[in-house]
């Protein structure tokens, strides 16, 4: 059985790792491998788009056991802050939060104990909450002065204008996810060294059991009688890049396959070397700039493992957003202007890469239950996992997107009896 695999991100590449003995594999990909998780490397490597992981990330975790990465991966309590009136501010320790300005005690209090309520719910129950408004359940749930205070800011520096469609299952789940603090802050987990060593071990996997994966986008894609991608007949064909790079291959296809338009964020990340720190050991600052999360990263990681300051401005806009039309001199130069009212300026920098990614992600709007894509699609053969899969609902992740790889795998081996 021959099959062809679109997108060598983490979904494509891990589908192809659980199919490996059972298929002849070819990977295509426009990009570098690893998608989203892709790095870059100069004399380090480093993910070009902030990564971490989680605790209940079992797939995840079980698959970086499975490559002999288990070595590698540590566990650090990452430190938070929220920017109140051009200060950041710590939010970690119980003193840290009572000393935060922005919001009352009775809020804080009220904060405190949703936090906890929401801890304790599994991914799949926040989904009941699909079809309910963010801005209108912490209204209901928490009131009017801690969602203009609090939510609202992280709300629109995520989704811009669509923060008032997204539903407060996503919201649910992103503060239930952020939840597994310790005392003195929140424990995310890393691969030492970077995810590349994950993506280069997947790559070193299947490509050791024949499978090829090729720097080649897909610009024909039909049904005759298999499959033909490009120029090659396949058996069967796996998408897992962006659904609107489907639209734009065959338009005629993703309509026939009973697929749903989905609206899509994009990402703008810049990624800098900096001759002084932001905060003096905070990771992840949210902030009321163009971008809307200072990451330091070398607060998380030693410095040690790149000799030098590394600092992501994260920030999310739209495909049709002047931010992804812009030259990248000038997106460089307004994020690092907004930097400038935490203490760092153009002076300070050592070196920016820009990195901006058209599709990186679904906008959880009221009702997305109702547009996620099947594994199996309505034209015979076709396949679909990856952001817009079960998994990565409500809160997308790396864990999200090894699994829907995962799933998709055993449905193609039951189809094809392999």
């Amino acid at each position: 059985m021959k099959l062809a695999i679109v997108g060598a991100g983490l979904t494509g590449l891990s589908a192809a790792y659980f199919l490996k003995d059972s298929a002849k594999i070819t990977i295509f990909e426009s990009d570098g491998y690893g998608g989203l998780a892709s790095s870059y490397c100069p004399s380090y490597c480093i993910e070009k788009f902030y990564h971490h992981c989680f605790r209940r990330d079992s797939d995840l975790i079980d698959l970086i056991s499975e490559l002999n990465l288990s070595g590698k991966l540590v566990w650090r309590v990452a430190r938070v802050g929220q920017e109140y009136n051009g200060k950041i501010y710590p939010l970690n320790t119980p003193l840290e939060i009572l000393k935060y300005p922005g919001m009352s005690l009775i809020d804080k209090a009220k904060l405190a104990k949703f936090t906890l309520w929401c801890k304790g719910k599994s991914q799949e129950y926040f989904r009941k909450y699909d079809e309910v408004k963010a801005v209108d359940g912490i209204r209901r749930d928490l009131g009017e002065r801690l969602l203009k205070s609090f939510f609202l800011p992280l709300l629109r520096s995520k989704f811009g204008d669509l923060y008032t469609e997204v539903s407060y299952a996503w919201l649910l789940a992103r503060v239930a996810i952020r939840s597994n603090r310790k005392s003195s802050g929140e424990e995310l987990g890393y691969l030492r060294h970077g995810f590349q060593q994950l993506v280069d071990r997947l790559v070193e996997r299947v490509e050791g059991e024949g499978c090829e994966v090729r720097k080649e986008g897909v610009k024909r894609l039909e049904k005759c009688g298999g499959w033909r991608v490009n120029d090659e007949h396949f058996d069967a064909v796996l998408w897992t890049a962006p659904l609107p790079v489907l639209k734009e291959v065959n338009p005629a296809l993703k309509a026939a396959a009973g697929i749903k338009d989905v609206r899509y964020q994009s990402s703008v990340c810049l990624l800098l070397s900096s001759e002084k720190d932001v905060t003096q050991d905070i990771y992840w600052s949210n902030v009321n700039c163009t971008f809307g999360a200072i990451i330091e990263h070398t607060h998380f990681m030693p410095f040690k493992d790149y000799g030098e300051r590394l600092i992501y401005l994260a920030g999310y806009t739209y495909p049709e957003s002047e931010l992804m039309k812009m030259r990248e001199e000038e997106v460089i130069k307004i994020y690092v202007k907004d930097l400038k009212k935490f203490g760092i300026d153009s002076k300070d920098i050592r070196w920016a890469k820009l990195f901006r990614a058209k599709y990186s992600g679904p906008v959880y709007e009221t009702g997305y239950l109702k547009k996620m894509t099947s594994y199996k699609t309505g034209v015979e053969g076709f396949y679909v996992a990856g952001m817009t899969s079960d998994p990565n609902y409500p809160e997308r992740s790396m864990n999200g997107s090894v699994k829907a790889g995962k799933e998709v795998a055993r449905i193609i081996k039951e189809d094809f009896g392999l």
